[in-house]
């Protein structure tokens, strides 16, 4: 039962968390106990505490292993049915090409932490976590993630000022950020972002 249920519902090479398993006609215990027998013939395997996969048997390793940069995204960013965080500093303004800086650790902003900041392991992985000015979701995440990269723009980038607003004002244009969205998330926008918004022009690239 629970080995159907885990491959419809999961399938190879995606985090699985205990805490999150819920199965009808199943208790919590019974569930547990399900789990470690399928770890025991090898259907599953434990990535870390409370974190299981399906792998997929054969390859070049003899099976396949799980991406730590993906836990972290399903744990905090975002499942196959909502979004409830976003990644921030140096990840992102890498993801923009403000600069070929990798990260030494990953920053998460979610609402599945309650504090204002703090340092975790994900594998080989260190992550920093803090909870967000205000609920994230799937309508607001990427618009409080483009004002987190506006304030920290000049921190992270490696290219001259007016490259790096043309670079941002160019995502804005691709994600086709409107007025609306930006008016919604209004109320906890800093001064310093305002600001740019303003001289760097931005503020005239959200769609109406």
């Amino acid at each position: 039962m629970l080995k159907s249920y885990l491959m419809d519902n999961y399938g190879y090479n995606e985090p699985i968390f205990l805490n999150d398993l819920s199965i009808e006609g199943l208790s919590e215990n019974a569930v547990r106990q399900s789990v470690k027998r399928l770890v025991a013939n090898g259907f599953l395997e434990r990535y870390d505490n409370g974190i299981y996969y399906i792998p997929k048997q054969g390859g070049l390793l003899g099976k396949s292993y799980l991406d730590p940069f993906l836990v972290i995204m399903r744990k905090y960013v975002q499942n196959k049915s909502e979004t409830y965080g976003y990644v921030t500093g140096l990840s992102f303004a890498n993801q923009l090409g403000l600069t070929t800086q990798m990260p030494a650790v990953i920053e998460v902003v979610t609402n599945r932490e309650a504090t204002n900041g703090r340092m975790i392991m994900v594998g080989n992985l260190k992550v920093r976590i803090k909870k967000p000015s205000v609920t994230i979701s799937d309508s607001n995440a990427e618009i409080l993630q483009l004002l987190d990269s506006i304030g920290q723009a000049e921190k992270y980038t490696e290219l001259p000022l007016e490259e790096t607003i043309e670079t941002m004002i160019s995502y804005i244009k691709q994600k086709r950020f409107t007025k609306e969205q930006l008016s919604q998330v209004s109320s906890i926008l800093t001064g310093a972002t305002a600001k740019k918004l303003i001289e760097w022009g931005m503020i005239y690239e959200f769609a109406s």
